[in-house]
């Protein structure tokens, strides 16, 4: 197992990231076809859901990963991927395909 450095801010690198992002994954999915762009939706969907999954999980086992250092790279990937489900339904939205 990989040793992550607690002090790094993932979550900050992830926001920076989704914001670095935005503009060519907008421009990406627009020039996918509704097919493709239904396929990102869904893929970018099981993705935000197994990330998902593991920070619940850890709510059920009495954890606040909220406030819990260990757990920022979890919250980062959990604001990753939902900012690019939330692209793909946009662009979808944007492409009268709702």
């Amino acid at each position: 197992m990989v040793n992550v450095d607690d002090e790094l801010d993932h979550q900050g690198m992830a926001i920076e990231l989704i914001d670095a992002f935005a503009e060519r994954d907008a421009a990406g999915l627009a020039a996918l076809d509704a097919a493709g762009r239904a396929a990102q939706l869904q893929a970018r969907q099981a993705l935000y859901d197994y990330v998902d999954r593991i920070w619940e999980d850890a709510k059920a086992r009495g954890l606040n990963p909220a406030v819990r250092p260990d757990w920022n790279v979890v919250a980062g990937l959990r604001d990753l991927t939902n900012a690019l489900v939330e692209q793909a339904g946009q662009a979808r939205a944007d492409a009268g395909e709702d």
